[in-house]
């Protein structure tokens, strides 16, 4: 049976159980202690149509892990600013305690003389609430906030380049392999040819018209034209394996191309150093690195703000009570602090001094950085316009071998020609395509080359 002084203590006892249960409701919740583990991923179907060089970019720009974590990585310092900017408001914080004394103490203090004695309590239980409220702290609250601004600034920057750099990657692997590709036609086609080389010289060989010698000269290179042809083909397996780990897939799942090698024009590639100076300012690692300097140029100011004072309104309101919730009472406080180092062994002055040394190391590195960029812009531009003399010259030098193999293939048939030169003509004919081919590419990459120097890769079709 509850008695008239327990149901007393108990309707005294209300506004703090209650307060005592909000602080426990408002505590992270965790029965084991353990996050939950991701769910797997589904495994993305193979890609059965033929991907376009658009089709490919798209994809790796929607499936890349890489790309993936490089826009999370974004998120994460977005809600480091919304954390900064969430410390310059005012701070409210629950609280709750019970402590077990040796000796009874006063619970709540003697508010006059003459008036009602003090409860003593060994049993001391309290719950509230604290506020704080930041008035200044050396400008670092604000500071802080522009840095993680900047940080957020920079990550943006990095998937900028990620993504640059990504495309850059698909479509130099794509191209590879349409290089690959047309490589291996050729490669097949001189095999074909070969083989049928290979067997009108064992008809001549038969009725005696033919050296047993020159038929293995053919065998011979009948052989080393299948190895050939076999390390093209492998070396096209790779490339495809590249393209899909690039696009965010598994070997195997990207499994043909279509498009063809392309001739660009050196026309646009004429600009002044001062063009070109001003344009790779726009390259995504320049102003990664430009905001890295204001940033650490802030750090400096930050570090700084340890010498100044930090000024603080604080305030608390709550009840406390004794054994068995006697001289349950409410309490409150409000007041202003102060904090100013003194002495810190020189903790201050060495952040200081090290945040001014790394403002000069981010300084000299985007120096160096605007100076490579514009190095790497014109051997670009210097590879571009070899390149192109270089397919030139391999198309003249396709159109002589081709008239070359012609006529030595009809000598050999008449017999006025050997086998050797009609092998000799063949292997230069070959290597003049295969020389077109590696022109085309090493324009194409040269053209990427560029367009990476200045900050400018895009999807093209």
């Amino acid at each position: 049976m509850i008695t008239t002084r327990e149901k007393k203590g108990m309707s005294k006892t209300g506004p703090l159980a209650a307060c005592l249960l909000c602080c426990m409701l408002l505590l992270p919740f965790s029965a084991s202690g353990k996050e939950p583990l991701p769910r797997p991923q589904h495994p993305l179907r193979p890609l059965s149509q033929v991907l376009t060089l658009h089709q490919a970019v798209s994809i790796a720009l929607k499936e890349s892990p890489l790309l993936a974590s490089k826009s999370n990585e974004v998120s994460a310092f977005k809600q480091r600013e919304r954390a900064a900017r969430g410390a310059l408001l005012p701070r409210v914080d629950a609280y709750s305690s019970y402590t077990r004394l040796s000796d009874p103490q006063v619970v709540v203090p003697i508010k006059d003389f003459g008036g009602t004695p003090p409860t003593f309590s060994r049993d001391q239980y309290s719950a509230g609430l604290k506020v704080k409220v930041p008035v200044f702290e050396g400008g670092r609250l604000w500071t802080d906030v522009t840095l993680a601004r900047l940080s957020r600034a920079m990550s943006q920057e990095q998937f900028r380049l990620t993504e640059q750099e990504l495309i850059y990657n698909v479509t130099n692997v794509f191209n590879e392999i349409l290089f690959l590709k047309a490589l291996e036609k050729a490669q097949d086609d001189t095999l074909q040819a070969l083989k049928k080389l290979r067997a009108d010289a064992k008809k001549r060989l038969d009725v005696g018209r033919l050296a047993p010698v020159d038929l293995m000269r053919i065998d011979t290179q009948v052989a080393e034209q299948e190895h050939t042809l076999v390390r093209t083909r492998q070396e096209k397996v790779r490339a495809f394996e590249t393209l899909a780990q690039l696009m965010g897939r598994q070997p195997g799942d990207v499994r043909d191309i279509k498009g063809r090698l392309r001739e660009y024009s050196t026309k646009g590639l004429k600009c002044s150093m001062e063009e070109l100076s001003k344009i790779i300012l726009e390259r995504p690692d320049i102003k990664r690195a430009q905001r890295e300097m204001m940033l650490a140029k802030k750090t400096i100011g930050y570090e700084r703000g340890l010498n100044l004072p930090q000024v603080d309104l604080v305030g608390d309101y709550g009840r406390r009570a004794g054994s068995g919730f006697d001289g349950d009472e409410e309490v409150w406080s409000a007041g202003v602090t102060v904090r100013l180092n003194i002495f810190s062994g020189g903790v201050i002055s060495a952040r200081i001094q090290e945040a001014e040394a790394r403002y000069l190391a981010a300084r000299n590195r985007y120096g160096h950085l605007r100076l490579n960029a514009l190095k790497e812009a014109m051997h670009a531009i210097s590879e571009i316009k070899e390149a192109k003399q270089r397919l030139d010259a391999a198309r003249v030098a396709l159109t002589t071998a081709r008239e070359s193999y012609r006529i030595e293939e009809i000598s050999y048939e008449t017999g006025a020609g050997t086998v050797t030169d009609a092998l000799l003509s063949q292997a230069t004919w070959l290597q003049a395509r295969a020389n077109v081919y590696q022109a085309l590419y090493d324009c194409e990459r040269a053209i990427m080359d560029y367009k990476l120097a200045i900050g400018k890769v895009e999807d093209a079709d």
